[in-house]
């Protein structure tokens, strides 16, 4: 393991620029990019080698690929999940007015946006449970992580929205 972790570390220094760089064209955020190539990083690390230098280069970087692509499809399920929300979803009933409408959309808004400041992981696994409705024993199964994690990650995503909505309700 060892010597897979020497050698994959100097594949990601050898690589981590021209990675960066594909991962940041396709997700166009450097931060978000960045984060992508750690998470590569961390998944091939915990995989292990393919072979020789270069089909352990080749994974590289169809990894690096395939979560720049992950990551648009969890963006465009979260936006598409946002959009179908309906305002009784939302706790407003039929009496609602226009204008809790519009600030209860206004608020989801600001979610999304929280939500995009957020590492990929983090997002994901928020989405995964407040979205799709997975339990956090199911979350920490498919992360290879454990059940305690998962809670930590969801705790800290619920702080950093509720910090976000404070500071932005703080502007008007």
């Amino acid at each position: 393991m060892s010597s897979w972790r020497t050698r994959l570390g100097r594949l990601f220094e050898d690589h981590r620029h021209q990675l960066l760089s594909v991962v940041t064209r396709r997700v166009g955020n450097r931060d978000v990019a960045a984060d992508l190539v750690q998470d590569v990083y961390t998944r091939l690390l915990q995989a292990g080698s393919r072979g020789g230098v270069e089909d352990d280069t080749k994974v590289l970087y169809a990894s690096a690929r395939n979560a720049a692509i992950e990551h648009y499809r969890s963006t465009k399920r979260r936006a598409n999940a946002l959009e179908r929300l309906l305002p009784e979803q939302l706790g407003l009933n039929d009496v609602a007015s226009p204008e809790l409408r519009l600030e209860a959309r206004q608020t989801l808004s600001m979610l999304d946006r929280a939500l995009l400041e957020l590492s990929p992981r983090a997002r994901e696994i928020f989405i995964l449970h407040r979205v799709d409705g997975l339990t956090n024993g199911e979350i920490a199964k498919r992360y290879g992580i454990s059940v305690s994690a998962v809670e930590k990650h969801l705790a800290r995503v619920m702080r950093h929205c509720q910090a976000y909505l404070a500071a932005s309700h703080g502007d008007d």
